[in-house]
C-alpha cells in the first residue's frame, strides 16, 4: 500500500536572498543614504551586479544520466540513468562495485574538482584512472534544464596518456555540436548552491579545528556571501584610496620637477599645480595649448609638414606652355586667323542644313544650300581643317598646359596663418609673402613671360620654406628636450587625477558602507541562518528518532580572518552540554545532513538536484529511518539520489513504502559495471497487486478492490513520470511542472497530462487514445480506474497485465 512521506507542514528550508535580507535593513535604517544601499548591494553580488543564476535560461536542471569509461572503478563504459526530475533514487551495491564511481565522476564533470580529494596528498589523484580500460577516459553528464535549451551534455575526456588535469571539457546543447565548456562557467553557483556531500565532507565537519568547522558550515551555508561583500568594498576602497594617495605624491613630484626646467610653460604648469585640489581644466588648457596636441606643437609640426611641387614639375609645366607659345606666336597670322573664322562659318553653315534641311543661303540668298553645295562645302572644311590644324592643336595644347599650371598650390595655407602660440623664432611671414606671390601666379592668364616668372616665383617660394621649416625643426627639437618629455607624464597624472575626482563621491560613500555592513553584519548573518536553522533542527529532528540529543540554535561566532567558532546549542535530556562532546558519530553525521539539506535546496538554487554519497554509515538503525523520511519529503521538490553500500536504507525505503526507484550496481571481472533497476513506484505499486493475489486470507471482494487501487497508483505514478519528462523537455519552468502536476486530481486527468500536454481536455482523452495506440488502451484506464469502487468485466490478473502493458507504453 501506498504511504505519503511528505509532511503535512515541511518547513521551507529555504534562505532567503541576502540581498533581500539586507535590502530590507536598509530600508529601515534612516540614517543610510541611497548611494550606501546600491554600494552595499553591489557588494553583495545584487541585482546591480549581476545575478549568478542569471547563465541560466530557466531556474532549474535536473540528471538524466551519468556516463563513464576509464575513470575510477569503471573501466568500460557504464551508464546510470535516472529519472530527470523530482523524485527519490537510491543506487545501491557493495563496496568496490563502483557506485561512488558514478557519484565522483558527476561531481567531476560538472564542478572540475573532486571534495573527496582535496586537502589529501597527490596519492589519492594518481588513481583515477581505471587499470582495466587502457584508452581514452571519458566522463559524460546528460542533463534536463528548463528554459530554451533543455538538452544539455557535459562531457570531460582524457587522451590514454593525459594527466587528470589534461581534460578536454565541453559542452553540447542539443541538437548542436559541442563547444567548450569554461572551467569557471558555473563555479560560483556551485559553490553557492553545491549539490553534492560526500562522506568525506560529513567528516570534514567534525575533524580539525574549530575555524575548520566553522569554514565548512560558512561555505556550506553559503554564508561566506558577507565576507565576501566586505571584501569587495574594502578592496574597492583601498582602491580609491591608493589611487588619491598616488595622485597626491605624484603632483608634489611634478611641482619638484617643473621647478627646474626653464620654461615658461613649466613655470605656469607649476602655479596651477600648488593648490591642494588644483583646477584640472586649466591644467588641461595649459597642456594643451588651446588645441588638442600633447606638446602644444601641433602648428609646428603641420609647418614642417607643408610640401611644394618640385622644380621639375614647375620646369615641365613652364616648358609645355613657351613650346605651345612659341608655336602659336609663329603660325597666327591674319591669313589664319581668317581661315579659322571661315573654317567656323563652313561648320555653322553645315549644321544648319543638317538642322533644317535644304535651303537658299541665308548670307547670299543667291544659291541654294543643297547636296552639292555639301559635297563643295565639305571640301572646303576638309581643305581648311589641314591648313589650320597645327595651329588649333597648339592652342589645345597651350590650354592644358595653363590649366596644369594652375593645378599647382594655388592657396595660402591655413598653417601659415599667425599663431600666438609660436614662438618669435618662427616667421611665418615670408613665406606667405612668397605663397601669395607664387599663388596669383597660377591664377593668371598666358602671357609669354609666364614660364620665367613661375620658375622665380617657385624658387622664392622653395627658399623661404626651407629656411621657415629649418627654424620650426630646431624649435621643435628645443620644445623635446625641454617640455615634451613632461608632457605625458602631465597627461597620466592629469587623467589619474580626474578619475580621483569623479571618485570622491564613491570614497565617500564606500566607507559609509563598510562602516555600515560591519555593523550589520551580525545580524545579518542571524537572519540569514533563521530559516535555514529552523529546517536543519527539522532535519535534525526527523534524523534523531531515539536520539537523546536536542539541537537547539546554530550559531558562528567570528568572521574570516579572525578567530572563528561554530556554537551549538545541544541539550542531552534537557541539559545543555557541549555538541561535539556529547554527539555520536552517527549524530555527528545526521548533524551534516542538516546543515547541507536546507542550503541545497534552496528556491534559488538553479540545480534541482542533491547528490549525497553514503550519508548511512555510522548511523543507527533508528536514524536509518529517519534519513529516509527526510530524503523522501526532500524528493518531492528535487531530484535526490543516494549512493549507499548499506542495505538498510533501501530496505526502510521498501518497508515504509515510500516512492522510490533503486538502481542496484554490480562490478564484474575487469572492471565491466552493469547497472540495473531493482525496484521503482511502478514496478512496486504491480509487484504489491501480484501480492495482494496471492494472499488466500484476503477475501475476494477486498482483494480485488486493493488490486485495483495498486493498478491505478501505477498508472498515476507512470503518467507524473511521463508528464513531468515531457514539460521539462518543452523547456517549461519548473515551478510551472509541479504547478500543472498538482491540478492534476483524478487519474484521467494525470494520463491527459502526460500524452496529450498542458491545456488538454480530460473529454477528448478516450478518443485521444484510441486513435493513437487503440481501444485497449482505453479499456485499460477505465478497468484501472473504476476497478477500486465497482466491479469491473475482466479479472484481476488480467487486469494487471493491461495496467503492466499501459505504463509500459507511457513509458515510452
Amino acid at each position: 500500500m501506498r504511504t505519503d512521506a511528505r509532511p503535512e507542514a515541511r518547513p521551507e528550508g529555504v534562505a532567503q536572498r541576502l540581498t533581500e535580507v539586507v535590502s530590507r535593513r536598509l530600508a529601515a535604517d534612516p540614517h543610510v543614504g541611497a548611494e550606501v544601499g546600491k554600494a552595499v548591494l553591489r557588494a553583495l553580488g545584487g541585482v546591480e551586479s549581476g545575478d549568478p543564476a542569471a547563465e541560466f535560461a530557466g531556474t532549474g536542471i535536473f540528471l538524466k544520466a551519468i556516463t563513464v569509461r576509464g575513470f575510477r572503478g569503471i573501466g568500460p563504459q557504464a551508464t546510470l540513468r535516472l529519472n530527470p526530475g523530482p523524485g527519490l533514487t537510491l543506487v545501491v551495491g557493495r563496496n568496490g562495485s563502483g557506485k561512488s564511481s558514478f557519484a565522483e565522476a558527476a561531481e567531476l564533470a560538472l564542478t572540475g574538482g573532486n571534495r573527496r580529494w582535496d586537502g589529501r596528498s597527490a596519492a589519492w589523484r594518481e588513481g583515477w584512472r581505471n587499470l582495466h580500460e587502457g584508452g581514452a577516459a571519458r566522463i559524460e553528464l546528460d542533463l534536463l534544464a528548463t528554459g530554451g535549451s533543455p538538452h544539455l551534455t557535459i562531457a570531460k575526456q582524457w587522451a590514454p596518456d593525459a594527466d587528470l588535469s589534461e581534460a578536454h571539457w565541453t559542452e553540447r546543447h542539443h541538437p548542436d555540436p559541442p563547444t567548450d565548456f569554461p572551467a569557471d562557467r558555473w563555479s560560483g553557483l556551485l559553490d553557492l548552491y553545491r549539490p553534492f556531500l560526500s562522506y568525506s565532507e560529513l567528516g570534514a565537519l567534525v575533524d580539525g579545528k574549530p575555524s575548520d568547522l566553522f569554514d565548512a558550515l560558512h561555505q556550506l551555508l553559503g554564508l561566506d556571501e558577507l565576507t565576501m561583500a566586505q571584501e569587495r568594498i574594502r578592496a574597492r576602497r583601498l582602491e580609491l584610496e591608493r589611487a588619491q594617495r598616488d595622485s597626491r605624491q605624484e603632483r608634489l613630484e611634478l611641482i619638484a620637477v617643473l621647478g627646474s626646467v626653464a620654461d615658461d610653460r613649466a613655470v605656469r604648469m607649476a602655479t596651477l599645480l600648488g593648490p591642494v585640489q588644483p583646477d584640472l581644466t586649466a591644467i588641461h588648457r595649459e597642456i594643451h595649448g588651446g588645441v588638442d596636441d600633447p606638446t602644444g606643437s601641433s602648428g609646428l609640426r603641420a609647418i614642417v609638414r607643408l610640401a611644394l611641387p618640385s622644380g621639375a614639375e614647375v620646369d615641365a609645366v613652364a616648358e609645355r606652355i613657351e613650346q605651345y607659345g612659341k608655336v602659336i606666336a609663329r603660325d597666327s597670322t591674319a591669313r589664319a586667323e581668317s581661315d579659322l573664322r571661315v573654317l567656323d562659318l563652313l561648320r555653322r553653315a553645315r549644321e544648319h542644313v543638317a538642322l533644317v534641311g535644304d535651303c537658299p543661303c541665308p548670307v547670299c540668298g543667291a544659291r541654294t544650300m543643297d547636296h552639292a553645295w555639301g559635297v563643295e562645302t565639305d571640301a572646303a572644311i576638309a581643305a581648311l581643317s589641314a591648313k589650320v590644324e597645327a595651329l588649333r592643336a597648339a592652342r589645345d595644347e597651350l590650354d592644358l598646359a595653363v590649366r596644369a599650371a594652375r593645378s599647382l598650390p594655388n592657396h595660402v595655407p591655413p598653417e601659415l596663418d599667425f599663431d600666438p602660440a609660436n614662438p618669435p623664432t618662427v616667421d611665418t611671414d615670408p613665406v606667405r609673402s612668397a605663397w601669395t606671390e607664387w599663388a596669383a601666379l597660377t591664377v593668371a592668364d598666358y602671357r609669354a613671360d609666364l614660364p620665367e616668372r613661375l620658375r622665380r616665383a617657385h624658387a622664392r617660394l622653395v627658399d623661404e620654406l626651407e629656411l621657415l621649416q629649418h627654424g620650426t625643426r630646431k624649435e621643435l627639437q628645443r620644445l623635446d628636450e625641454v617640455w615634451s618629455p613632461l608632457v605625458p607624464r602631465l597627461l597620466t597624472w592629469l587623467d589619474g587625477a580626474r578619475a580621483v575626482a569623479a571618485n570622491a563621491a564613491e570614497l565617500r560613500t564606500i566607507r559609509r558602507a563598510e562602516d555600515w555592513l560591519k555593523t550589520a553584519t551580525a545580524g545579518l548573518r542571524g537572519e540569514r541562518m533563521a530559516p535555514l536553522e529552523t529546517t536543519a533542527r527539522w532535519v535534525w529532528q526527523t534524523l534523531r528518532q531515539q536520539s537523546n540529543v536536542e539541537l537547539g540554535s546554530i550559531r558562528l561566532q567570528g568572521n574570516a580572518g579572525t578567530a572563528r567558532r561554530v556554537l551549538l546549542d545541544v541539550t542531552v535530556d534537557e541539559v545543555d552540554g557541549a555538541a561535539l562532546g556529547v554527539m555520536s558519530q552517527g549524530e555527528l553525521h545526521a548533524l551534516g545532513l542538516s546543515l547541507f539539506l536546507p542550503r541545497a535546496t534552496v528556491e534559488d538554487s538553479p540545480f534541482r538536484f542533491v547528490m549525497i554519497d553514503d550519508p548511512v554509515q555510522a548511523m543507527d538503525p533508528a536514524k536509518v529511518d529517519g534519513l529516509a523520511t527526510v530524503l523522501a519529503a526532500v524528493a518531492w521538490t528535487r531530484q535526490v539520489v543516494v549512493f549507499t553500500h548499506d542495505e538498510r536504507l533501501a530496505e526502510a525505503v521498501r518497508r515504509m513504502q515510500l516512492d522510490a526507484t533503486v538502481l542496484e550496481v554490480q562490478r564484474r571481472e575487469r572492471s565491466v559495471v552493469e547497472v540495473r533497476v531493482a525496484s521503482d513506484p511502478v514496478r512496486r505499486y504491480l509487484d504489491d497487486a501480484r501480492s495482494l493475489i496471492r494472499t488466500p486470507q484476503l477475501p475476494a471482494r477486498i482483494a480485488d478492490e486493493l488490486v485495483a487501487t495498486c493498478c491505478r497508483s501505477a498508472v498515476e505514478a507512470a503518467s507524473l513520470a511521463r508528464a513531468r519528462r515531457n514539460l521539462l523537455s518543452d523547456g517549461m519552468n519548473h515551478r510551472e511542472v509541479e504547478r500543472h502536476i498538482e491540478s492534476a486530481q483524478t487519474t484521467r486527468a494525470m494520463v491527459a497530462l502526460a500524452v496529450m500536454g498542458v491545456g488538454a481536455k480530460v473529454d477528448d482523452l478516450n478518443k485521444f487514445l484510441t486513435v493513437r495506440e487503440g481501444r485497449w488502451v482505453v479499456d485499460a484506464l477505465r478497468d484501472a480506474t473504476a476497478g477500486a469502487h465497482v466491479p469491473i468485466g475482466r479479472g484481476m490478473r488480467e487486469l494487471i497485465a493491461e495496467t503492466e502493458k499501459f505504463v509500459a507504453w507511457l513509458a515510452d
